[in-house]
C-alpha cells in the first residue's frame, strides 16, 4: 500500500474538519438571529480497502468524511419587547409564511411581524403570515318554535380553532367595526329572602307585573310611568344596542310571589315573578289587527314595552332551580299557526307578502312559552327599527334580532323545553266559582252562589284606583236596610265553630270565604246598627255591632270583642237581615257592577308554571335567592361604531382588534404548523424553511393544542445557539484540524526520504 494513500487520508480529515469548523462558524455568526435553530455535524469513517495480513483478510480505512448534520430545535431563550406583533412559540410548531398573492410557502421560527401599509402582518423578508379569519358578527340560532333558516348561526363552538375556511394572508382590511346588535343578555342577580310581594293579584299571582304594567303611548304623553315605583320590590337596567348601534335601556323588574296566594311546588321554594321591558317610545312592534284591518303598534296598547314576563323558582337553598318565561305570540310561526298571521303587502317594498302576527299584545292568551335558543336560553325579539321582518312576523329576516335572555338557567331539552304549552291565562284563576248554569232573576237554578240585589251605589265608580286595580272603599261602615228579595237567603248564622251564610241550595260559605272573596276590593269591615245578639252564657243584649270578615270576630258598641258563632250568635231575624243587608252593600260598594257573590276559588297553582323540563344551571350566571341585599352584575355582547386603535395577540393565536369604542374583538387566529421529521426541513435561509419529502407534510392546528406551543405576544425567540458549547466544539475542531494536517506533513516527510534512496 503506497504511502500516497495516507497522505489522502490525513487531507480528508482536513476537508472534514473544515467543513465542521464552517458549521460551528455558522452557528456562532447566527448568536444573535432570530428564531435560528443551531446545527450540529457527526463525522463518519470513509472507504475502506481490503489487505492481507497474517491472520487473513483485513480492511484498511481510508479516512473520515461528513457523516450527518443535524438541525438543534429546541426551545431557544425568550426576550421581551414592545411590539404586540412580535410573536414567539413555546413549544412545537413553526408560523406559515407565504408571498401574497401567491403559492410561495415557507416556514419559519422568527416572529418579528409587522404590517404593511396595506394592512397585512407580514415578516421582513415580506411574506404575508397566514391564519383564519374569524367572525365576530353574532348571532342567535333558534332552537324551537320558529323557522329552521337563522341567520348567523350561534357561536360558542369548543373546537379551539375559532376561525373558518382556509388560512389565508392575515390582513387589517379595515380599521373600523361597524355596530353588533345586541343578541345575548345576562343577568346575574341576588334577590333578598326578605323580598315583598308589592304587585298583588290573586286572579294571577304569577302575572301580577303584567298586569300592572301599562306602556301605552297615552299614558305616557301624560307623564304616567308604564309601572309604579310601589308595584315592584327589586329592578335592575342594562344598556344594550340595536342594528344600528343606537343605545337602549331595558329594565327588568322582579317582584316576590307570596306563597299564601298559590299552592303546588316543592316544599320551601320561594318564586319570584319578572318582566323584562323597553322604553315603550322606543318599542316598534306592529301587529295586524282583524277588527280594522289596519297596522297598529305595540305601544299604542298597554303591552308597548313589554318584552317578556315569567317566573324564577328558587330551593330553599336559595339556589336557582327553574324558570318559566313567556312573550307575545310565544313560538308561533305562520306554518304553525296560519290563524294568528295576516298576509299583507310589505309596506317597505309594496312587491312581497309578509306574514304579520295578528294577535292582541295585551291578551294573555296570546303570550305563550317563549322561544329558545340552539343555546338552550329563552328569546325575546325586540324591534328598535320598525320593520316588519324584524320583529316575531315569523319571517326568516326576524331571526337576526333574536336575544337570549339567561338568568343561570338553560334548556338542555332542546326538543321539549317547556313543561307546558299553556298560556299565561292558562295561569288565571277566577276569584269567585262562576256556576254557568245561573240564569237572571232566577236564584233557584244557581246552587254555588246567590242573588244579593238588583241595585248599587254608582257614586262609587269614581273611586276606581287605576294602579290597585280596586275600588277604594276599605274599612267602610255600611248601614242599610233589609233588601226586598230576603227569600233568596237563608239568614240563619250558624252556631258552630265558624259563623256562615246558608246558601238556599245547601252549599255554605265560610267567613273565611267570604274574605277571600271580597280580598280583590279592599273590603275589610261591615257594621251593623242595634243588632240583637245572644252570648255563650245566654245573655242577650242590642248593640252597634262591627263585623270583621276576614277572621269571623265581632266587635260591640262597648268594645267587647267576640267570636261570631262561638261567643255570640244571632237570633232575631231583623239583625240577620241586617247582616245579610250589610254584607250585601259591602260588596256591592266594592264593585258596584258585581251584583252577585261567590264562593272563593282555589288558589293559582304553581304546578301549572311552563318552565324548563330539564334545566340545567350555568353556574357563572346562577341568580341567588338568599338572606342578604339586593345585587345584580349584567352583561351584554353588543357595541356600537369604533375605530381601531391598537391590536393584541393571545395565547390561542387570537389577534384582537382593539377599538374606540371600549370593544375588544376577535379579527384572526394565527394558523400552527409542525413537522414528524423536522430534521428533513429545508433551510432556505433568511429564517424560512420549506417542506421537503423527507420532512412529511405538516401538521396544521391552533396554538396551545395537539401538541403545539402556545404564542408568546411582545415577545421574540432567539438564537438557541450555545456560546460555551460552541467554543468547545472550536476548540476541539482546531486540534483536529492540526492533527490532520501534521499526518501531511509527516507523510511528506516519509515521501522526502524514499525520494533521498535514489541519491
Amino acid at each position: 500500500m503506497s504511502v500516497t494513500s495516507t497522505l489522502w487520508t490525513g487531507v480528508s480529515g482536513l476537508l472534514a474538519h473544515g467543513e465542521k469548523m464552517n458549521v460551528v462558524g455558522n452557528n456562532i455568526a447566527n448568536i444573535n438571529t432570530v428564531g435560528f435553530k443551531s446545527q450540529r455535524m457527526d463525522f463518519a469513517d470513509f472507504v475502506y480497502q481490503d489487505a492481507h495480513s497474517l491472520a487473513g483478510q483485513t480492511q484498511i480505512g481510508r479516512g473520515v468524511k461528513v457523516g450527518t448534520i443535524i438541525g438543534n430545535f429546541h426551545q431557544g431563550p425568550f426576550e421581551s419587547t414592545t411590539n404586540a406583533t412580535d410573536l414567539a412559540i413555546e413549544g412545537r410548531g413553526f408560523f406559515q409564511v407565504q408571498a401574497v398573492g401567491s403559492d410561495e410557502t415557507y416556514y419559519t421560527r422568527a416572529g418579528n411581524f409587522t404590517f404593511d401599509k396595506e394592512g397585512y402582518l407580514k415578516d421582513p423578508n415580506g411574506f404575508a403570515l397566514q391564519g383564519w379569519r374569524i367572525d365576530n358578527s353574532g348571532g342567535v340560532m333558534q332552537a324551537t318554535g320558529g323557522n329552521a333558516q337563522m341567520v348567523n348561526a350561534a357561536k360558542g363552538s369548543t373546537s379551539p380553532i375559532k376561525g373558518s375556511g382556509v388560512p389565508t394572508d392575515i390582513q387589517l382590511d379595515t380599521f373600523t367595526v361597524f355596530p353588533q346588535q345586541t343578541t345575548k343578555m345576562d343577568f346575574k342577580v341576588q334577590l333578598p329572602k326578605s323580598g315583598g310581594d308589592n304587585a298583588v293579584n290573586t286572579e294571577n299571582p304569577f302575572a301580577a307585573l303584567f298586569k300592572q304594567w301599562n306602556g301605552n303611548d297615552v299614558e305616557r304623553a301624560n307623564n304616567v310611568p308604564p309601572l309604579a315605583q310601589t308595584s315592584y320590590a327589586e329592578q335592575t337596567t342594562m344598556q344594550i344596542f340595536d342594528e344600528a348601534g343606537v343605545k337602549h335601556t331595558v329594565t327588568v323588574y322582579f317582584d316576590k310571589v307570596s306563597s299564601t296566594d298559590y299552592e303546588g311546588g316543592a316544599s320551601g321554594e320561594e318564586i319570584w315573578e319578572y318582566i323584562v321591558t323597553m322604553d315603550p317610545a322606543e318599542d316598534k312592534r306592529q301587529f295586524f289587527d282583524t277588527a280594522t284591518g289596519e297596522l297598529k303598534n305595540v305601544n299604542a296598547t298597554s303591552a308597548g314595552g313589554l318584552l317578556m314576563a315569567g317566573t324564577l323558582t328558587f330551593n330553599s337553598a336559595g339556589a336557582i332551580v327553574n324558570q318559566s318565561a313567556y312573550t307575545w305570540g310565544g313560538t308561533q310561526t305562520p306554518e304553525k299557526n296560519p290563524g294568528s298571521f295576516e298576509s299583507i303587502a310589505d309596506p317597505a317594498g309594496g312587491l312581497n307578502n309578509l306574514d304579520v302576527i295578528s294577535l292582541d299584545p295585551t291578551d294573555m292568551n296570546n303570550w305563550e312559552p317563549a322561544p329558545v335558543s340552539s343555546s338552550g336560553y329563552p328569546i325575546v325579539v325586540p324591534n328598535f327599527s320598525g320593520i316588519l321582518d324584524a320583529q316575531t312576523s315569523g319571517t326568516q329576516n326576524g331571526a337576526k334580532y333574536n336575544t337570549e335572555i339567561n338568568f343561570g338557567l338553560r334548556a338542555s331539552n332542546l326538543s321539549q323545553p317547556w313543561s307546558s304549552q299553556g298560556s299565561l291565562a292558562d295561569l288565571n284563576v277566577d276569584a269567585y266559582v262562576f256556576n254557568n248554569a245561573y240564569k237572571a232573576n232566577d236564584p233557584s237554578t244557581g246552587s254555588e252562589f246567590i242573588l244579593l240585589n238588583q241595585t248599587y251605589d254608582a257614586s262609587l265608580d269614581d273611586k276606581w284606583n287605576i294602579n290597585t286595580g280596586r275600588y277604594d272603599v276599605s274599612g267602610l261602615s255600611l248601614w242599610g236596610t233589609v233588601p226586598a228579595d230576603t227569600n233568596t237567603l237563608l239568614t240563619n248564622i250558624q252556631g258552630d265553630a265558624t259563623a256562615a251564610i246558608q246558601y238556599k241550595a245547601g252549599g255554605t260559605v265560610t267567613i273565611a270565604d267570604m274574605w277571600r272573596s271580597l280580598e280583590l276590593y279592599n273590603v275589610q269591615t261591615v257594621k251593623v246598627k242595634a243588632g240583637n245578639y245572644v252570648d255563650n252564657a245566654g245573655n242577650q243584649g242590642t248593640q252597634d255591632i262591627t263585623i270583621d270578615l276576614r277572621n269571623g270576630t265581632a266587635t260591640l258598641a262597648d268594645g267587647t270583642t267576640a267570636t261570631l258563632g262561638t261567643d255570640i250568635s244571632f237570633t232575631d231575624p231583623g239583625t240577620l237581615a241586617a247582616v245579610s243587608n250589610a254584607i250585601t252593600n259591602a260588596v256591592q260598594k266594592a264593585s258596584p257592577k258585581n251584583l252577585y257573590m261567590y264562593s272563593a276559588a282555589d288558589p293559582a297553582n304553581a304546578n301549572l308554571l311552563a318552565d324548563f323540563t330539564e334545566p340545567a344551571v350555568i353556574e357563572a350566571y346562577a341568580s341567588t335567592n338568599l338572606d342578604g341585599a339586593f345585587s345584580s352584575s349584567n352583561a351584554q355582547n353588543g357595541y356600537g361604531f369604533g375605530d381601531l386603535t391598537s391590536w393584541e395577540v393571545d395565547s390561542d393565536g387570537i389577534l384582537n382588534g382593539v377599538y374606540s369604542n371600549g370593544v375588544t374583538l376577535p379579527l384572526w387566529q394565527i394558523t400552527m404548523y409542525d413537522f414528524v421529521n423536522t430534521q428533513g426541513l429545508r433551510r432556505e435561509g433568511n429564517n424560512l424553511y420549506s417542506e421537503t419529502r423527507a420532512s412529511g407534510y405538516p401538521k396544521m392546528g391552533a396554538a396551545g393544542n395537539s401538541g403545539l406551543g402556545d404564542i408568546a405576544s411582545y415577545t421574540l425567540e432567539q438564537s438557541n445557539v450555545d456560546l460555551a458549547t460552541e467554543m468547545v466544539y472550536m476548540i476541539s475542531t482546531q486540534r483536529g484540524y492540526q492533527s490532520n494536517s501534521k499526518m501531511v506533513t509527516t507523510v511528506d516527510t516519509m515521501l522526502e526520504t524514499v525520494i533521498n534512496m535514489k541519491r
